[in-house]
């Protein structure tokens, strides 16, 4: 968060133990609460939008070996009946 943010007031309810626990924190870091949950929902935002950042990396190379992956599955599956040719069904 940049000192240069403009800044909008708004209110909460959070839970009563949550209101302890943030206000001894703020108090043992030297800040305010204010500013103690808005670097908390500016961690949890930006933690979100990393993870989102990491499945679409793993979803662009499932896509790019899906094709790959359905012949290996389907080689794999013949393989395993003509090794069981013998079995009674």
């Amino acid at each position: 968060m940049s000192k240069s943010s403009h800044f909008v007031k708004t209110t909460i309810s959070v839970p009563n133990e949550v209101y302890v626990r943030a206000t001894r924190r703020a108090k043992e870091l030297g800040t305010s609460r204010s500013a103690l949950f808005a670097r908390a929902v500016e961690k949890q935002l930006d933690e979100e939008e990393s993870s989102v950042d990491v499945i679409d990396r793993i979803n662009a190379v499932v896509d790019a070996v899906k094709d790959d992956t359905r012949e290996f599955t389907s080689t794999a599956a013949r393989r395993v009946l003509a090794k069981d040719d013998n079995a009674k069904w």
